[in-house]
């Protein structure tokens, strides 16, 4: 035996070289020698991100420590949540203004007060988009007077919208906006053509929808109506007093019907058609 590598002297000696690139190389001689393992592919997945909302009920502390030990917790104010660019409660308690319960941003405006608030807005950059009037005459719930007149006031730069609200009696007056916007040309003219509300220092306060000789406001809930009752070919014909009533709340039914036809009888009777070539 050779005392170098161990082995007998009839055996050959194969080196780790010879083993790795020689013709045998990559060839398993026994079923002792290791196997090879199939490759293992391992997928490691991130960690869901969780998102933690404080709550605004809960106190926020801190700790505070003292030569490195922790002493205790102290309470600190809680971060605020940016404020909306659009709100304009600041913009209405800047002017004066009342805010008024409403779904918009809707501001009380005296009738005195009203153009000296609009140009208060226009100095701020605000422009007059719509005028518009409003009458409460049978209006379900109180309000402070029968008339209103609103103006939607808004900001094309940041977006801020609001609208103004002012209450007015039967005939009264209120100072027209187009000294401040003259927007207010035709809006102010329909108000008081529809409504009749005059505004004071409008330079044209005349008709721009009805006819001259039209007297009274068609939007004005007191205003006379001129109806024909509306017949369908299933015999059923829409009265207007009724119908008028029922949207009102006076009233549950809205229509009248000529009942032959549902009942079975007066097969006789056909609905109205149309004419052949249409109506003469």
């Amino acid at each position: 035996m050779d005392p170098v590598t161990g082995k007998n002297d009839g055996q050959k000696v194969t080196s780790e070289a010879e083993r790795l690139t020689g013709p045998d190389a990559g060839r398993q001689s026994s079923p002792d020698q290791a196997q090879v393992k199939p490759a293992q592919i391992v997928v490691r997945a991130d960690p869901p991100a969780i998102t933690v909302t404080p709550n605004p009920a809960l106190p926020v502390t801190v700790e505070v420590t003292q030569g490195g030990a922790a002493v205790g917790r102290m309470p600190v104010a809680a971060p605020t949540p940016p404020a909306d660019p659009r709100d304009v409660t600041g913009l209405m308690a800047e002017l004066g203004l009342t805010e008024d319960d409403s779904a918009e941003p809707t501001a009380l405006v005296l009738p005195e007060r009203l153009r000296e608030v609009a140009q208060a807005l226009k100095a701020r950059g605000f422009m007059l988009m719509d005028t518009v009037g409003l009458d409460y005459l049978t209006y379900t719930q109180p309000r402070p007077k029968r008339f209103a007149v609103l103006h939607n006031i808004y900001h094309p730069r940041d977006h801020r919208r609001l609208f103004l609200r002012v209450w007015l009696d039967e005939g009264q007056p209120l100072d027209s906006l187009y000294p401040v916007w003259k927007a207010a040309n035709y809006l102010e003219r329909e108000v008081y053509d529809l409504m009749g509300v005059e505004f004071v220092g409008h330079p044209d306060l005349r008709k721009v929808l009805t006819p001259d000789d039209l007297e009274g406001h068609p939007l004005r809930k007191d205003f006379p109506l001129g109806e024909t009752p509306t017949l369908f070919r299933d015999g059923r014909f829409l009265d207007p007093a009724a119908f008028r009533a029922g949207v009102t709340g006076q009233q549950s039914g809205l229509t009248g019907y000529r009942g032959e036809l549902r009942r079975g009888r007066g097969e006789d009777r056909l609905p109205p058609v149309m004419p052949e070539g249409g109506p003469k």
